[in-house]
């Protein structure tokens, strides 16, 4: 179980590689999250030493927590 990370502790990059792990589409994942798919972009697309929108950097966060523990038909489990 993933444990919910503040919206100022959030690593964009890191949050993109667990939407890839996810096996989603920016489409999809943005209209999960309720976000559109050009603000999913800017966020996922910061640099670390940059500051992102901390209000989608919680529905970022939010949406990944809800779809880990949950996880879409998309996602593929490899062993």
């Amino acid at each position: 179980m993933t444990q919910h990370v503040p919206s100022t502790m959030r690593e964009p990059k890191g949050d993109h590689n667990r939407r890839l792990s996810l096996g989603m589409e920016p489409d999809r994942f943005a209209a999960a999250a309720g976000i559109t798919v050009e603000e999913l972009r800017d966020y996922e697309s910061t640099g670390p030493d940059h500051d992102f929108d901390l209000s989608v950097a919680e529905r970022v966060g939010t949406a990944l927590e809800r779809l880990e523990a949950n996880p879409p038909t998309s996602q593929k489990v490899v062993n």
